[in-house]
């Protein structure tokens, strides 16, 4: 297998985060979590999109909950799996606005949540398989939030979540990859200038 294969990577880096123990992984969510909410960026973000996180990602579920019970506003993606494509919803109630969607992951229950055009969200928090030190990004091979940023919400602040392990020196990225702005460890703050680095 050729080593400028995504899949290369995001398998290697895959198997030892699903290796993590749920004991670390809350601590090291805590660690991230914390990290993020450091950001003045985060502060003072008005409409962020945050994942809902799923098995081994970065724990996301507190940091949602934190801002309803603030009553700031936060929007979740809903996976439109036809469209190959995120449609966002702003959450009201983690109790009431949620179900199990696409793959298995909560999502917004469109019953009951609003849907919010992806130009009023400032700040997207993603989740990814492997990053690297100059922001690139692997998601999971399907390419939801690759199109999102690049075509629905350009004008988002881009932040990935990551476990430090997630972190390589450099990974090949094609056109369609999207960039980074900011990456948050346990460990440190990455920050890039994407455009620059295109």
């Amino acid at each position: 297998m050729s080593f400028s294969d995504s899949s290369y990577y995001r398998s290697q880096i895959l198997s030892k985060r699903n290796g993590i123990s749920f004991s670390t992984l809350s601590y090291l969510s805590k660690k991230i979590a914390d990290n993020l909410r450091g950001l003045d960026e985060y502060m003072t973000s008005r409409v962020p999109l945050i994942y809902v996180s799923f098995r081994s990602e970065v724990d996301t579920h507190q940091l949602i909950k934190e801002r309803l019970n603030s009553g700031l506003e936060v929007a979740i993606p809903k996976t439109d799996v036809t469209n190959r494509g995120l449609e966002t919803y702003l959450l009201r109630n983690w109790e009431k606005d949620l179900r199990p969607g696409a793959y298995g992951i909560l999502e917004p229950d469109v019953k009951v949540a609003s849907l919010i055009r992806p130009s009023q969200i400032d700040m997207v928090v993603v989740p990814g398989s492997v990053f690297d030190r100059k922001c690139g990004r692997y998601g999971y091979g399907e390419g939801y939030f690759d199109r999102f940023l690049s075509i629905e919400a350009p004008q988002a602040l881009r932040i990935g979540l990551a476990f430090s392990l997630q972190v390589l020196p450099e990974i090949p990225l094609k056109t369609h990859d999207q960039r980074m702005d900011i990456i948050v460890t346990e460990n440190e703050i990455l920050r890039c200038n994407r455009r620059a680095n295109s």
